[in-house]
Parts: C-alpha cells; structure tokens; sequence
C-alpha cells in the first residue's frame, strides 16, 4: 500500500513539474511533537517537505520525515519511531497558510527492561493532519498541525514545526 501510495505520489509530481504555474519549492524543518493524551510524551525530529504550485495562492505538498520518542521509568525503556507519509494541499493567504493532509504513517516502537530487549514491532495505518502557519518571504516556515494515525493505541500530537523553503530554480516564482 505504501509503495503504491508513494510511487504514485513521485510519478504525480514529476510529470507536472514542467506545466506549473505557481511556486515550486522544497522545505526543511525541525518539530516537536507533544501527546494530547495524559501519558503521551514528547517527540522530536524532522521532515522534508516538496511543494508543488498551483495557481497564485495553492500549493500540492508531500511530506516525508521521522519523529522520535523515548521515555523511561525505573528500569523500563520504551522508544518508539514515527515515520509520516503525507500528501496535502496548502492554501496562502498573504503569508498565511492552511494545510490538511493525508497519507500513511508507520510506527515502530522497542521495550527494554534493565537494558535488555523485552519487546518490539511496528505497524502501519492511514494518517492524517491539518494545520497552519506562516510562511516569510525569506523562506523562513513556522507552522502548528495537529497529527494522528488511525492505529491501535495511536494518541494524535500537537506539532510545532520550524523550517526552511528554499525555491526550485528557474521553477520557483
């Protein structure tokens, strides 16, 4: 499923890189994530981000990146790995921007009890996110999403994310 999804996403973009009109660009960025549920924990990491211009104010987006979570309690160590496969659309409005997206999501997760490896697995479900931000003239890209994966035990994040967009060459606008 993910390689389809994927492939199709690659095949998309590429093929109307040439017919655009709007501003093409790639994005960087760092992100912390916080659990809304009571016991979820803080997560960091990082995402690359492909926006593809349609019209003055609209752009297509993939995002792909990984966040990290670890938490210990006496001799219990859980880490788990987020790994985001989003397709979106964001829409701007002088600066200002609205982003939901869409997409696959895989989370792998291991248990260690006094250093040793108790537990481990990963799963993969459909994902979602819808969020906001600013984005400067400079490049400069703060934004605030809410993130979710329709998992078992899956708790949604706030996610704050600070990031670069550079412009794509004689694309970018």
């Amino acid at each position: 499923m993910r390689k389809v999804f994927l492939t199709a996403a690659i095949v998309a973009m590429a093929t109307a890189g040439f017919a655009q009109t709007g501003k093409n660009q790639i994005g960087i960025g760092a992100e912390l994530g916080i659990a809304t549920q009571s016991g979820g924990g803080t997560a960091f990491g990082g995402t690359a981000k492909y926006l593809y211009g349609i019209g003055k104010a609209g752009q297509l987006t993939f995002t792909a990146g990984a966040m990290f979570d670890s938490e210990t309690e006496d001799n219990v160590k859980i880490t788990a790995t987020n790994i985001p496969l989003l397709a979106g659309y964001r829409h701007n409005f002088n600066g200002l921007y609205v982003e939901p997206q869409l997409g696959y999501m895989t989370s792998k997760f291991t248990m260690k009890v006094d250093g040793q490896k108790y537990l481990s697995g990963s799963d993969g479900a459909f994902a979602y996110a819808i969020g906001g931000g600013y984005a400067f003239t400079n490049g400069l890209d703060l934004g605030l999403s809410f993130r979710n994966a329709a998992q078992s035990g899956a708790t949604g994040m706030l996610v704050v994310r600070a990031g670069y967009n550079f412009a794509l060459g004689r694309f970018g606008k």
